[in-house]
């Protein structure tokens, strides 16, 4: 039987007392799973051909990797090279830069790989270090299953390229950091743990900014334990929030000098118009993730665990544990309220990682009464189904022909295309699908969405300027990347129209193109295709 130590009352030393919890075999590790997964995308991305390469990312993260690539040769803080934008999270392009300092190309993806695959493991080591603390190593293993499977397949939160690997690292280290404490409810917890909590909180805000909505419930959590508690809980509370506050202070007023605007771009364009409010992103919170083209309906699955752990009403770190999956929960809901409220875009997979995660951390609560041998072999087949759901994705996602990623490794191809046409080197406009395609023109693209674009662009877009906007630019090829025909100009016979953008239902700009202009139509796996038409500035209205 394993052994502990304890403070025995009367000298404060400690002694070895004897754990009702026997140690779990060495194999039955996170962190050891994670290493596992990591070969296998890292082999991935190394032994695919380019194109597969390119596949195996968020369209989305070609926005970051195209900004860094920017910052990393000296243009700036631009997508384009035309604009400045600061439509990204902050901490995540800051760790991208180096990476495009020293690669490009395919070396590029991998060194994302290897970075994204090294918070990977450190993330799945402090999911070893809540089991350790709560005493149930096996059962957090258990509930840490979907995440580990989704973070890896299907939405690919650490691999995917975007900021939700390195959100999750920090939420973990967080949470570690919150069980150590007791809940923040230690005797020892003084300021300086607070000022630790706080710059945890400012790293996992900073990675995403909408973390703010957790990080808020959390300090608002722990602010009424110290007041019922007795504690000088103001005081504690003015440390918790100094750094996060400092940090988003310092964020916006480096926006408002560098970009004429203190939140990220990419936000407000979501939020022009369409202040309906936004059913669909509920249900999608609900049912999401999505892994091989089925719903899991973590989002539910994780209400009814997260609930069940607190009704239980386990105490010590077990409980603690349970309390800071329902932050995480709780945090994940206000979060997808604030778009449904302020946005009509739908989200996207990388918005959902709060509801495994609070399984991962409130599970082992709710199943605290399970019996030590069912763990093991429920552990032990997990983490066979694991390795086997990412290794069955990896054959999936390198063998092509899956329809998500259709347009995503199309890019190199079409772009080439796109390169060759006349005037060679002359701004191109796209909206949606922009990300893959746009990283690999060698020409500037105007995103009509506004994600990656400039305040300038907002102003456009809210006064009803874009076409002056694009002439500015010098636009001359308009492109889309999807099958929609277009609704007839009847002012230019033998022309259509085109809105932009094609997400949400708010601010709308006109395109109007001509069917003798176009230039390219390249098909696709999913049934849509690239076109690009000649842009002639006259026909805008």
């Amino acid at each position: 039987m394993r052994t502990s130590t304890r403070p025995t009352p009367a000298s404060g030393r400690r002694q070895a007392v004897p754990s009702p919890w026997p140690r779990p075999p060495v194999w039955l590790s996170a962190t050891l799973l994670a290493c596992a997964i990591a070969a296998i995308r890292l082999a991935m991305v190394v032994f695919a051909p380019y194109e597969r390469a390119v596949g195996l990312f968020d369209d989305d993260a070609f926005y970051y990797f195209g900004v860094a690539r920017h910052i990393a040769g000296g243009d700036g803080s631009t997508f384009n090279g035309l604009d400045p934008t600061n439509g990204y999270h902050p901490l995540w392009l800051l760790v991208l830069v180096p990476v495009f300092s020293v690669a490009q190309g395919h070396a590029a993806l991998v060194v994302v790989t290897l970075v994204s695959a090294g918070l990977a493991v450190a993330s799945a080591r402090q999911l070893d270090r809540i089991g350790k603390l709560t005493g149930r190593p096996v059962l957090t293993l258990v509930f840490a299953a979907p995440l580990l499977v989704v973070g890896a397949a299907g939405p690919s939160f650490w691999y995917s390229g975007m900021e939700t690997g390195l959100l999750l690292f920090a939420l973990l280290w967080l949470a570690a950091t919150y069980l150590r404490t007791d809940g923040f409810t230690a005797e020892r917890f003084g300021p300086g743990h607070a000022r630790m909590a706080g710059a945890l909180m400012a790293l996992a805000v900073l990675a995403r900014l909408d973390t703010v909505f957790p990080m808020a419930v959390l300090g608002v959590l722990s602010a009424g334990m110290w007041a019922r508690a007795g504690r000088p809980w103001l005081r504690l509370s003015l440390w918790l929030a100094a750094y996060p506050a400092i940090a988003l202070a310092v964020y916006m007023s480096v926006n408002v000098a560098l970009f004429d605007t203190a939140l990220p771009v990419s936000g407000q364009a979501k939020a022009l118009g369409g202040t309906a409010f936004n059913v669909d992103v509920i249900r999608q919170f609900l049912s999401s993730p999505v892994l091989f083209g089925q719903s899991t309906w973590l989002g539910a699955i994780g209400l009814v665990v997260v609930g069940a752990a607190l009704a239980s009403r386990v105490s010590g770190r077990l409980g603690h544990s349970a309390r800071y999956g329902a932050v995480i929960l709780a945090g994940g809901m206000l979060t997808v309220g604030y778009y449904a409220v302020t946005s009509s875009w739908q989200l996207w997979p990388w918005y959902f990682s709060a509801a495994p995660l609070a399984i991962a951390l409130a599970g082992p609560a709710m199943a605290a009464r399970w019996k030590t041998p069912a763990r093991r072999l429920l552990a032990a087949a997990l983490v066979l189904l694991v390795v086997a759901t990412v290794g069955a994705n990896a054959v999936r996602a390198t063998g092509g022909g899956v329809a998500r990623s259709a347009f995503i490794e199309a890019g190199p191809r079409v772009a080439a295309q796109i390169d060759a046409l006349l005037p060679l080197g002359e701004p191109i406009a796209i909206g949606d699908r922009a990300g893959s395609l746009g990283y690999h023109l060698n020409r500037p693209v105007v995103h009509l969405e506004g994600l990656v674009n400039s305040a300038a662009h907002l102003d456009a877009m809210r006064t009803g300027r874009v076409a002056e906007f694009l002439a500015m630019r010098g636009v001359v090829l308009y492109a889309r990347g999807d099958a929609e025909p277009g609704d007839p100009d009847p002012t230019h016979p033998g022309c259509v129209r085109f809105t932009e953008p094609q997400q949400g239902g708010g601010t709308k700009a006109r395109i109007v193109v001509c069917e003798r202009d176009l230039l390219l139509t390249t098909p696709l796996g999913d049934g849509t295709s690239y076109r690009v038409w000649r842009y002639r500035a006259n026909l805008a209205g």
